[in-house]
């Protein structure tokens, strides 16, 4: 890989993983970050991320597709579904645990394929596939005291759907930024009856974030999704994606140091040792070819 492609792939990394910590300020706030806020209702963000996504992309939305029913069930898990659970997950989970916790994703889509597409895995995704499902169990559960993270529970459900939009993309022919702009105008209908139903106090809530919330919604979705996937897929033109994949297992790695580092994530033997196993396990799985579905490591980064 070229120095500047390089450079230009780990800033995306570095917004992806600055991303939970981001999306965590906007849902719950930080103390000493902005008097007054404490965050604006998960629905509602996750409704204004994709309000906001689908007006920057909207030149990308011709033509008009002609697989409805699959660009629906995709943007549902890619979209609204999937982030409406991260966010409700990070009222109470730590950026932390949920940037480790959404790698589920990668041997979701593995044991999927398996399923749905007959692939054979070897020992090899195998035993990664098992790492990293032993890594997210230990940073989910507290055998010690019988119970669960449930704001992680939301993130593993999260990366569930995802998987299952990433095994329906391949019957998509779309280029991604249309698939984005797509997403962005499914999702925003549905997000908004979600608000409007279930949460209150969303204007008041916009309004006492002040600018900080604006820079954090333009920051997910300038940085995050128009850059960060406009650098991403353009390096995954030009490289293998046994190269790009394992590259991308920078971003969870960050966002467990971001939320350490920014919001005080409290840094335990159970998520040293269930991230360890879960960036190995992921790793392993991310340098092995999917003879099915290629790009099956990157089910994470096809949806930040």
């Amino acid at each position: 890989m070229s120095p500047r492609d390089f450079i230009a792939f780990l800033a995306v990394c570095l917004f992806w993983g600055l991303n939970f910590v981001v999306a965590k300020f906007a849902i719950t706030g930080v103390p000493g970050w902005q008097a007054g806020f404490d965050g604006v209702p998960p629905i509602a963000f996750a409704f204004l991320r994709f309000l906001v996504l689908a007006m920057v992309l909207f030149p990308f939305l011709r033509p008009i597709p002609k697989q409805w029913g699959v660009l629906v069930i995709v943007a549902m898990g890619m979209g609204c579904l999937q982030y409406g659970l991260i966010f409700i997950g990070l009222q109470t989970a730590t950026p932390s645990g949920m940037a480790l916790v959404l790698q589920s994703g990668v041997p979701f889509v593995t044991l999927l394929s398996v399923i749905w597409l007959k692939e054979k895995i070897g020992w090899a995704r195998g035993t990664g596939t098992a790492l990293a499902i032993a890594g997210v169990v230990l940073v989910v559960a507290n055998p010690t005291e019988l119970t669960l993270a449930i704001g992680l529970l939301y993130g593993l459900g999260a990366a569930f759907v995802a998987s299952i939009a990433m095994i329906l993309i391949r019957q998509i022919d779309m280029k991604p930024m249309r698939l984005q702009a797509w997403i962005g105008v499914l999702s925003t209908p549905v997000l908004f009856i979600g608000t409007a139903a279930f949460e209150t106090g969303q204007a008041e809530a916009v309004m006492s974030g002040g600018w900080l919330f604006l820079a954090a919604l333009a920051f997910t979705v300038l940085l995050v999704n128009v850059y960060g996937h406009g650098v991403f897929y353009h390096v995954l033109q030009k490289y293998e994606t046994t190269l790009v994949a394992p590259l991308t297992l920078l971003a969870p790695l960050i966002g467990v140091v971001s939320g350490i580092l920014l919001t005080g994530d409290p840094f335990g033997w159970r998520l040293a040792v269930g991230g360890v196993l879960t960036l190995i396990g992921a790793g392993v799985v991310a340098s092995r070819p999917n003879r099915k579905l290629p790009d099956a490591a990157l089910v994470r980064e096809e949806s930040l």
